[in-house]
């Protein structure tokens, strides 16, 4: 696996970014808060930049 998209970007979906991003996984976060988006990314979890294709992975972290 080398890409991943992490929507959501709260305590589920930032943790689940991070260690996919520890692992070497290229990961893509998106949020309906884009400033929600920019911390999870510099804490490290990933880019909030959209992917540029389709992604190996797809991790959907929103409320029901």
């Amino acid at each position: 696996m080398r890409t991943a998209l992490v929507i959501g970007t709260g305590l589920i979906g930032t943790s689940a970014a991070l260690a996919l991003a520890s692992r070497g996984v290229a990961v893509h976060l998106a949020d309906h808060d884009p400033a929600q988006a920019r911390t999870a990314a510099a804490l490290g979890a990933g880019s909030d930049e959209a992917p540029e294709g389709p992604v190996d992975l797809c991790v959907v972290a929103v409320p029901p």
